[in-house]
């Protein structure tokens, strides 16, 4: 497997994609090509923007799929005039969050983060203007779906720049906080105060 995100090879691709994607509210996050010369695989990974919560539509990403598709096959000179077998996904759930604009578009889901060896468990409510994540931490429940309790004296909150994060992930869960756009709103106030006296 090949990742040529970012490659002088895909920069007509990249161009041509990102400009279809924008026609429908989604960014290109990166290009993988996988199989034969003969027959590649070419998968393009598209999000919504960053500053957007929740997840791409897929109807969008089935038309611009189509739209990407014909304009490939009308413009040899994007990927060539051989056949290519063209994926359009989305990022799944699996992905390691590695870059800033990943970390905004994860706000109001619950990470697994690895920070100077210690793992936590947090919920990221805000990404400030200077890269740092604003976290609240829940440590979940025990096999007997029992709250589990911090450690007395443990904080809640956890503010964490990006850059001493070691690994990153979004967890899988089915019932978020009822109070969870209270909390995003109140944690962008506090990322921002700025924000609140503008409005």
């Amino acid at each position: 497997m090949s990742d040529l995100d970012g490659q002088t090879a895909h920069t007509a691709l990249r161009e041509a994609a990102s400009q279809v994607l924008d026609n429908h509210d989604l960014v290109l996050e990166e290009i993988v090509v996988t199989g034969p010369r003969s027959m590649p695989e070419v998968r393009l990974i598209v999000d919504l923007p960053e500053d957007q919560l929740g997840s791409a539509d897929l109807d969008a990403v089935a038309i611009a799929s189509r739209e990407l598709s014909d304009l490939i096959d009308a413009d040899d000179s994007l990927l060539g005039p051989d056949p290519v077998v063209l994926e359009i996904t989305t990022p799944g759930v699996d992905r390691e969050l590695t870059a800033v604009r990943h970390f905004r578009r994860s706000r109001g889901r619950l990470l697994s983060l690895t920070v100077d060896g210690t793992l936590y468990r947090a919920r990221l409510l805000a990404v400030t203007a200077g890269d740092v994540l604003i976290l609240r931490q829940e440590p979940g429940r025990d096999d007997r779906g029992r709250p589990l309790r911090m450690p007395q004296g443990t904080s809640e909150r956890l503010d964490i720049p990006v850059a001493e994060v070691s690994t990153a992930q979004v967890q899988v869960e089915f019932d978020p906080p009822a109070d969870l756009a209270q909390l995003i709103a109140d944690a962008d106030a506090d990322a921002d105060p700025t924000a609140s006296k503008e409005s």
